[in-house]
């Protein structure tokens, strides 16, 4: 996993969103996040999402979102835009809570690296704690294959021509360490800090962070980067009461409306 010339950043990510339950089933969440840079100290991206997501078992849920990225300081710039679908199943090993997930993702514009992304992730946590605000600790770790990026050159050690193709392949490896906390009643936040590395694994013909033998500069560079995260949800319930009327007995459902739902 050759580290060379890779690039180090430090940012600061602030994100808010609301989730509401719509059925039983199904729900909505809209959110932004904010993408801070460390020097200078600037808004370097915002992004927008609406994603919908549907429980067709106890503990799997699918979904599909939409994400548009821009730069406030430059709105000439073009927007990002992504397409997302997932796949979330849930499960226990003893006192710990797991989740795994894997998500598809269309970028257009493409990138330099990949058009298609394909992200698996698993979080453990353990659930309460007893501490104040049900703080509990969590730790993701995720993996990051790219799809159909811009063609690169590739050439041998004598600089001649081998083979112009995507940088396809595992090229990214995340791994957070936060804790999560409800500040007030249907509220949750999170505080966190994740670790970005790339790497090359398999064929050198389909690298990233290529060394150009010619003049000896990197394309594709690797974009290794860490992050300190702050994000607060708010939960909604839409779903409606109903009564059920029988002879002379009328019975109300329970106002889920009052259940506080975790992400």
């Amino acid at each position: 996993m050759n580290q060379l010339n890779a690039q180090e950043d430090l940012k600061l990510w602030t994100g808010h969103s609301a989730q509401a339950k719509i059925t039983k089933e199904w729900r909505i969440n809209a959110g932004q996040l904010l993408l801070f840079n460390q020097q200078p100290f600037e808004l370097s991206s915002m992004q927008n999402s609406l994603n919908v997501s549907y429980r067709f078992a106890k503990r799997k849920r699918i979904g599909l979102g939409f994400i548009r990225s821009s730069d406030p300081s430059d709105p000439d710039q073009e927007a990002r835009n992504r397409l997302t679908g997932r796949f979330r199943m849930d499960f226990r090993l003893g006192k710990l809570r797991v989740a795994n997930s894997l998500r598809a993702e269309w970028h257009f514009p493409e990138r330099s690296k990949f058009e298609y992304r394909l992200r698996y992730g698993f979080r453990i946590h353990r659930g309460n704690f007893g501490l104040p605000l049900r703080t509990t600790p969590f730790i993701t770790n995720e993996f990051h294959y790219y799809l159909s990026g811009r063609p690169l050159q590739y050439r041998d050690e004598l600089g001649e021509k081998v083979v112009k193709q995507s940088p396809d392949g595992l090229h990214a490896h995340r791994i957070t360490l936060g804790i999560r906390f409800r500040p007030f009643k249907r509220a949750n936040a999170s505080l966190s800090y994740m670790r970005q590395t790339e790497f090359n694994i398999g064929s050198k013909y389909r690298e990233i962070n290529v060394v150009d033998p010619r003049n000896g500069r990197v394309r594709r560079a690797f974009n290794n980067f860490s992050v300190v995260m702050f994000r607060f949800s708010y939960q909604l319930d839409l779903r409606k009461k109903t009564r059920n009327t029988s002879i002379g007995v009328t019975t109300k459902k329970t106002d889920h409306s009052k259940i506080i739902a975790l992400n």
